[in-house]
């Protein structure tokens, strides 16, 4: 009986392993990977040629924007355009931002990132304006005309503005915030509300008393917004009065030390041009002229003391928080201020344009 080492025996041949199971799944990566970045270089061009897009219609309608030395990155799963210099010119204002960076995730391309280094300059005819920051960050949330929401953070933020020669405004906070959106129950009006910790405001000190930074908190409602173009300023302002638009104060925030005020109260602009309006106030343990006018201390506070049987009695604003003494309204009337029915001697309120 022959053994297997015996000539004349027949065996099978033997089979080569294929390598195709070995390399297949290094073959598929490749073309996956290859697929990936013809279709990232897609989106990429499609993203500058849409930044190109709203460039030349913003420009058609007035606003002149200018990203310097831009950029485009991010592969593989963002996009990025970054600014060396971030500029926006209208009739009337210019306005620069430093560095921006803009990202975009691929699978949320209407939700938009923005962080930009600073410094902030406005020259908008007399006025100028100058800030900086530790950082400052936006989210743009889009939707297929316009926004649903953006917001703004800003750590350290600091202002200096100037007008006319006068003596410059510095402003300072340990931490600002604002977030705008349309009113999805009215057309035309946009929700903003903004937060301010530890805020250093010129003036406050003397309105309301105390050194300490104050944290302050606003809700507004503006109505009339549907018609923007790029205008100058004082036209788009004549623009808003002339339709009715206003500006609702529908919360108002602030602690100061040992001080707290609430307010809500309704704004706009008269036919002389001067802001005209209206502040419910409720407070506590204020100084300063509002704390003198509200407690019946000097001339001021005795006179209003005697007038106050008039019938506009103090009323709590909406809602206030329970401990809080209703104030007299403050009224802005006829280029006038008046705490109830008595106006604040020396105080004049020039026409805004």
């Amino acid at each position: 009986m022959p053994t297997q080492d015996e000539p004349g025996t027949d065996l099978p041949p033997r089979r080569r392993p294929r390598r195709i199971g070995l390399y297949g799944p290094f073959l598929l990566l490749a073309l996956l990977a290859v697929g990936w970045s013809v279709a990232w270089l897609l989106i990429r061009e499609r993203a500058a040629s849409g930044l190109d897009e709203w460039i030349a219609a913003e420009a058609s309608a007035g606003r002149r924007w200018s990203c310097a030395d831009r950029h485009i990155g991010g592969y593989p799963f963002r996009i990025e355009i970054a600014c060396s210099d971030f500029t926006v010119d209208r009739p009337d204002v210019h306005a620069s931002i430093g560095r921006l960076l803009v990202v975009s995730q691929i699978y949320q391309p209407r939700h938009i990132i923005a962080e930009a280094s600073g410094p902030l300059r406005i020259q908008a005819g007399p006025t100028k304006v100058e800030g900086d920051w530790r950082q400052l960050q936006a989210s743009v949330i889009l939707r297929e005309r316009g926004f649903d929401r953006i917001s703004l953070v800003a750590e350290m933020p600091k202002a200096a503005m100037q007008n006319f020669g006068a003596a410059t405004l510095d402003l300072a906070s340990r931490r600002f915030e604002a977030h705008l959106r349309p009113d999805p129950a009215a057309p035309a009006t946009f929700d903003l509300v903004m937060r301010s910790d530890g805020a250093v405001i010129p003036g406050l000190d003397a309105l309301v008393g105390g050194e300490e930074p104050a944290d302050l908190q606003v809700g507004l409602e503006v109505t009339e917004t549907d018609d923007l173009p790029a205008r100058p300023l004082w036209n788009e302002l004549e623009r808003w009065r002339v339709v009715g638009g206003r500006v609702e104060l529908r919360s108002f925030g602030m602690v100061k030390g040992p001080r707290r005020a609430e307010a809500t109260g309704t704004f706009g602009i008269d036919a002389e041009h001067r802001v005209e309006g209206r502040l419910q106030i409720a407070a506590l343990g204020l100084g300063g002229l509002l704390g003198r006018l509200a407690d019946g201390s000097g001339i001021g506070g005795a006179l209003i003391g005697a007038l106050l049987g008039t019938p506009e009695p103090a009323v709590a604003p909406k809602g206030a928080a329970p401990g809080l003494r209703p104030l007299p309204p403050l009224r802005l009337d006829g280029g006038r201020v008046f705490v109830g029915p008595l106006a604040i001697p020396g105080i004049r309120l020039p026409p805004l344009y």
